[in-house]
């Protein structure tokens, strides 16, 4: 798809399709784990509510102006206040916005770099 017809998309299904990657490509990365209780722990410290918002904050200074309008767009969304106004899910719900753009948009070298981004990050707070 191109990025204006995926940008016409409802934010939540964007964010639905971006939740998705990310919890996909996240399972085959920890794959080394072996054991599925392990990979499945290490999955959801990543790509829980606070993960995701910490992987937004590392990524916003490396954000082009098409996907920072996007994020903008996805925290104000109405899907990213459910609950209330708390700042860890709405930006999380950004950043599964973000990565469903790219995914939808089909770009995925943009997608690959900014995943190993976050993972390489989540690992260093892991060694802290």
């Amino acid at each position: 798809m191109k990025d204006s017809t995926v940008l016409q998309l409802p934010v939540s299904t964007i964010a639905y399709i971006g939740d998705a990657v990310y919890s996909l490509y996240c399972r085959i990365k920890y794959l080394d784990l072996l054991k599925v209780d392990k990979i499945h722990r290490k999955v959801n410290e990543v790509v829980s509510r606070d993960g995701q918002a910490r992987n937004l904050d590392r990524l916003m200074s490396l954000l082009n102006e098409t996907e920072l309008s996007l994020v903008r767009r996805a925290m104000n969304s109405k899907g990213a206040k459910k609950y209330g106004n708390d700042p860890l899910y709405r930006r999380s719900t950004a950043f599964e916005a973000l990565m469903g753009f790219l995914y939808l948009s089909q770009d995925y070298d943009r997608l690959m770099k900014l995943i190993e981004i976050t993972l390489e990050n989540d690992e260093d707070d892991c060694l802290r």
